[in-house]
């Protein structure tokens, strides 16, 4: 429920890509019902690829709008293709009981899945201040590029979300690079991951959802191939301590970097 503090729930789904939103909000209310969280994530393009147009996308939000009320907590939408009139992008709503509070868009489409032959780069990234705690959102492969979770890092947030859509041979990189991203950043790493369908080039997509702390540790990890929706709690004493052990946070925002230079020799 909202008004968190110490302790924040989650509910990461792991699901299938449903042939449109309708159908997809269907599945998420039947499982939510009765659920006692402050926040759901939900995997990139698990309500499809079509590009939906705004009036869509206002749509989409709208029943997420409805789902957030009867559970009472923040949804991260996932993600979904947008026509935004001048610009398509990949767009990670997140949405309360009021509608839509932000969102983030994908910074770089995936090249090796000739994402960016269809979606433009994106130019924000959404935070929400929940009960004290700060979620942000950055989808699938912008998780690879560390400025992009620096970005919300240093504007302090405790959840990065991360919305993807990983083929099984590439799960464990994507939870080994969740626990460094969590680590260097001192917040926690949620991977909302899809499963039972397949990439373009014919790699199965089985899931591999988990969260990962700030000190290191896994706190979830769904096994491949289930669908649902799974529960962890987390801690506020596990971002103190990890920030004020390590200080990574102090040393991004002191921008001490700018004064390293690259030194090139040739030897010959």
């Amino acid at each position: 429920m909202l008004g968190v503090g110490e302790v924040f729930k989650v509910g990461v789904a792991q699901v299938r890509r449903f042939s449109g939103y309708v159908e997809g909000i269907d599945w998420l209310r039947g499982l939510v019902r009765g659920l006692s969280v402050d926040l759901v994530v939900l995997p990139e393009n698990w309500v499809g690829t079509r590009v939906l147009s705004r009036v869509e996308f206002d749509e989409y939000i709208g029943l997420l709008r409805e789902v957030s009320s009867e559970v009472s907590a923040l949804i991260i939408g996932g993600s979904v293709y947008v026509d935004f009139g001048n610009r398509v992008v990949s767009a990670c709503p997140i949405v309360g009981g009021d509608g839509l509070v932000n969102y983030s868009e994908k910074i770089m489409p995936s090249k090796a899945t000739h994402e960016r032959g269809r979606v433009g780069n994106g130019k924000r990234l959404g935070v929400v201040e929940l009960g004290g705690w700060r979620v942000g959102c950055v989808i699938c492969v912008d998780a690879m590029y560390p400025e992009i979770t620096r970005a919300l890092a240093l504007n302090y947030v405790d959840i990065i979300a991360n919305p993807g859509s990983i083929s099984v041979d590439r799960v464990q990189l994507w939870r080994s690079l969740g626990l460094v991203r969590a680590f260097e950043n001192s917040a926690y790493f949620i991977a909302s991951l899809g499963t039972g369908y397949k990439y373009p080039d014919g790699r199965d997509v089985l899931g591999g959802s988990f969260i990962a702390s700030p000190n290191g540790e896994y706190i979830l990890t769904v096994d491949l191939g289930v669908e649902g929706l799974f529960n962890a709690a987390l801690n506020r004493q596990d971002i103190d301590y990890a920030r004020a052990r390590r200080g990574y946070l102090d040393d991004l925002a002191s921008n001490y970097f700018r004064n390293v230079r690259v030194i090139v020799t040739k030897y010959e």
